[in-house]
């Protein structure tokens, strides 16, 4: 079957279940239910998914202070237990994020986006010592792609504040960000718990499949080309050889848990100054460099970057090694960082040459600050060379 027919009788299918589920109104009652969204909950529910290991304990009553929509559903929650749950400690201040809407579960099933954090907060993110919000239930309903994952609030918990992709980052701050990473890479270096996540290739197959990327990252070249260095204005075939060539290596190296879309906006700061990370839906199985170049190369304005770069690599490494992962030579993780700016690039550039049919997912001053930056490493770390295109 090909793949359009494929995702047209996705498309029937998952719209059927909308269109059920807001006729039935089902609501949420034992641990295996995965609501519609972050605020058609029950105190039944929430107690079956929080109180399981505290005897006694029980939800009372809950409020969402309030939420937001984009890619996900997002709703704040605020959890009141009896007096078993109170003195057990169980969280009061939790998140969500739901796929409620038809178009969240097109886009996220689709590009196989839908369980990434679920996977992320209940596998993974117990066994790594890194500043991320923890997890508490994740669930997927796979015939409708409905999902929702129950989290820490860290706005709340830890006063984070989340990052402002237009901002400049200190040197300290970009290497607190790297050492989260490094901790990540390292807790889970080549093991055999990733075999079940996509790789950046299948990634880009499952975008290119839904989207014409590389035809909106042509159009993307165009709109930015006030931010995007001269000598890439005429580029366009070589930077998108260049995005399947990098990930293509990407693939075949050795891999280790990736965020998958580690651009500076997934960061944010903790009351106390600590760099964290946020938006898990992508992760993947990859190599390092892969997050690395994306978190350099977005978070960086060019002259910090060209000042920090070699210096943060190194502390990378390091971090890498403290936290049982194998670092390669500086030499060869430097040709791994320059060969890896191409995806980065082309992400934004299809996110801002983006259909008329197509969400707006970012800003224009986001998206035109982060081209900026990536466009310039292209260009000053001769990335073309270093991949021998």
């Amino acid at each position: 079957m090909s793949k359009k027919l494929w995702l047209a009788g996705r498309a029937a299918t998952v719209g059927a279940h909308v269109v059920a589920e807001k006729t039935r109104s089902a609501l949420p009652r034992t641990a295996t239910d995965v609501p519609s969204d972050g605020v058609s909950l029950t105190t039944e529910w929430l107690t079956a998914v929080l109180c399981a290991e505290a005897p006694g304990a029980r939800v009372v009553s809950w409020h969402s202070p309030g939420g937001s929509s984009g890619t996900s559903e997002r709703a704040a929650l605020r959890v009141e237990y009896n007096a078993a749950g109170q003195a057990a400690g169980l969280p009061a201040q939790l998140f969500t994020k739901s796929t409620k809407a038809f178009s969240q579960r097109l886009l996220l099933g689709a590009v196989d986006c839908v369980h990434g954090e679920t996977y992320f907060y209940l596998d993974y993110r117990p066994k790594i010592d890194m500043e991320a919000a923890v997890g508490y239930w994740g669930g997927v309903h796979d015939a409708s792609w409905r999902s929702m994952i129950l989290m820490e609030d860290i706005a709340a918990t830890r006063g984070a504040q989340f990052v402002d992709a237009t901002e400049r980052l200190t040197r300290d701050q970009v290497r607190d960000a790297l050492s989260n990473l490094a901790a990540m890479h390292g807790t889970w270096w080549n093991s055999p718990a990733l075999n079940k996540l996509k790789t950046p290739t299948d990634h880009y197959n499952n975008v290119a499949n839904f989207i014409d990327m590389e035809g909106r990252c042509k159009v993307g070249l165009t709109r930015a080309q006030r931010v995007i260095p001269g000598e890439l204005h005429t580029e366009a075939d070589r930077l998108w050889e260049g995005t399947r060539t990098s990930l293509q290596l990407l693939t075949q190296q050795t891999p280790t848990l990736l965020h998958g879309d580690s651009h500076v906006g997934q960061t944010y700061v903790t009351g106390d100054g600590r760099m964290g990370w946020t938006d898990w839906q992508v992760i993947e199985r990859g190599n390092w460099a892969y997050d690395v170049a994306y978190f350099l190369g977005s978070a960086c304005d060019p002259a910090d970057r060209r000042a920090w770069e070699r210096e943060l690599l190194e502390h990378y490494l390091q971090k890498l090694t403290d936290a049982g992962g194998e670092a390669p030579s500086f030499q060869d993780a430097w040709d791994s960082y320059r060969r890896s700016m191409f995806y980065p690039y082309s992400a934004w550039a299809m996110t801002i040459g983006r259909a008329w049919y197509q969400p707006k997912m970012q800003p224009e001053a986001v998206c035109l600050a982060i081209l900026h930056r990536l466009s310039n490493a292209i260009v000053d770390l001769d990335s073309f060379a270093a991949l021998g295109i």
